[in-house]
């Protein structure tokens, strides 16, 4: 590469909303070294990052043809045009399938893949060498963002000397004033005096809202001052809001839909929840953390390399509806206890996950495989 040139960057992400993978993408851009690279971004053109992205000042390849799905056999030939076109020095891929092959088709020099979730289960023998081949053959370096994911993908059959595990990095989340906490709980249904207990993830089965959603109402049980917030979007919506219709607490519970500011809505909470059944590692908790917000999450995946049991938070076994709401009611009991979490998450998160140390591991990888 000459002296000075940038090296040419291309993230996809074929995502259709702003979850995990696009708040880490985010987060990267507002962090990267603009002198020393040039950074592109590929989405479906019916991305919601598409204006978050550009609105960084990063140029967004809008494509018409891509699917919100990992492997889509009719975008190979338009993305292995653009990259033909474009000439990459990297493309980096979250869980496209569709773009490592078109970068191999393209000749693009190195190839890099963040995992941002769990392995499937292993598999037999044969379906792990096939992994590892397909891994092998389409990708140069996978990023793993927790040690939980990296575990899973080595027990899939992907080969260690391939993972790099660098943990998610967020930006700084401030600490609500009052009159501001207030606000943004009000716009919602809250109530002063009302606890708030929320949990920011997709509607979909994987997150298991239905445990959180059983806490609820055993909480209610106990003491009527607590409002529930169910924060983000997904195709089990319906079904949520008439399970907490059936279980009676469709009053106290309050579904935000997408929020273009979700973490204002993560650091106005008094408690905040993750209830996955797989999960791998949890941005959303990271980010009421940094805000001052202890946590209680399921025992699953990566959520134990954020929630530091007795810590910052707790953890809970998956499923476990009566444990959660155990940790709840403790939690809601003990304010000076729930201060001292929440002062010890801040200070955890601020070491660990901070975006410009995250960035800076990702670019110190892209230049060590440019040499």
């Amino acid at each position: 590469m000459a002296q000075g040139k940038k090296i040419k960057v291309f993230h996809v992400l074929t995502d259709r909303n702003i979850g995990g993978a696009g708040r880490w993408l985010l987060n990267y851009l507002r962090y990267y070294d603009r002198g020393r690279f040039e950074v592109s971004v590929v989405l479906p053109a019916d991305s919601l990052l598409c204006e978050a992205v550009r609105e960084l000042g990063v140029p967004v390849l809008a494509m018409p043809e891509m699917e919100d799905k990992s492997y889509d056999p009719k975008a190979v030939r338009p993305l292995t045009a653009v990259f033909r076109k474009e000439k990459p020095d990297i493309v980096h891929t979250h869980a496209s399938m569709t773009a490592r092959m078109a970068a191999k088709r393209a000749g693009v020099p190195k190839i890099f893949c963040t995992k941002h979730c769990m392995e499937g289960t292993p598999g037999a023998f044969p379906k792990r060498l096939v992994r590892r081949a397909v891994n092998r053959r389409f990708s140069d370096t996978i990023i793993a963002v927790s040690k939980a994911v990296r575990r899973s993908m080595i027990e899939g059959g992907t080969s260690p000397r391939q993972i790099v595990t660098v943990p998610n990095g967020i930006e700084d989340i401030p600490i609500l004033t009052a009159a501001e906490r207030t606000e943004t709980l009000a716009a919602f249904g809250g109530k002063p005096g009302e606890y708030a207990v929320g949990m920011a993830a997709r509607l979909e089965e994987v997150k298991g809202h239905g445990t959180l959603l059983r806490a609820a109402a055993q909480v209610l049980e106990k003491r009527q001052d607590v409002r529930f917030y169910i924060i983000g979007t997904g195709s089990l919506r319906e079904e949520l809001e008439k399970q907490a219709a059936e279980l009676g607490i469709a009053g106290q519970v309050a579904f935000t839909g997408f929020l273009r500011d979700v973490e204002r809505m993560e650091a106005a909470l008094d408690i905040a929840v993750i209830t996955s059944r797989q999960e791998a590692l949890c941005l959303s908790i990271i980010e009421s953390m940094w805000a001052g917000v202890p946590a209680v999450g399921t025992d699953s995946g990566g959520v134990s390399e954020v929630i530091r049991q007795g810590e910052t938070g707790y953890l809970v076994p998956v499923g476990d509806s009566g444990a959660l709401a155990e940790r709840l009611l403790e939690l809601l009991a003990d304010d000076a206890k729930r201060r001292e979490m929440g002062s010890a998450a801040r200070e955890y998160v601020r070491k660990h996950f901070a975006a410009d140390k995250m960035t800076k591991r990702i670019e110190k990888l892209y230049t060590e495989e440019q040499t």
